[in-house]
């Protein structure tokens, strides 16, 4: 993991983002959950677009060896994981308790 990023969730400066588009998915609920997904230099920052703007739910740190598609599926993994084992069994999203 790149030192600069912290292991807590902090809000993202996401002045300089890119978006990447929409991550959805369905969970073992039937439930359906999509993120908006910002590109940083160090790391992909999902969250979504409300009236006041953009509501970061968390981030996961891009790895320097790791393609952007590379990134993009352990974010969904882990979103994944998050939404149908639980915080405790995610491996690399650091999120807020909104989440």
């Amino acid at each position: 993991m790149n030192a600069q990023i912290p292991s807590k969730w902090s809000a993202s400066d996401t002045s300089a983002a890119s978006t990447v588009g929409i991550l959805e998915f369905e969970d073992n609920a039937g439930d359906w959950h999509d993120f908006t997904i910002l590109a940083l230099s160090d790391r992909l920052v999902f969250g979504g677009y409300c009236n006041a703007g953009f509501l970061e739910s968390g981030y996961i740190a891009r790895e320097d060896y790791e393609s952007l598609d590379d990134t993009l599926s352990e974010l969904q993994s882990d979103l994944e994981c998050f939404y149908n084992d639980g915080r405790d069994y995610t491996a690399r999203i650091v999120c807020n308790d909104r989440m």
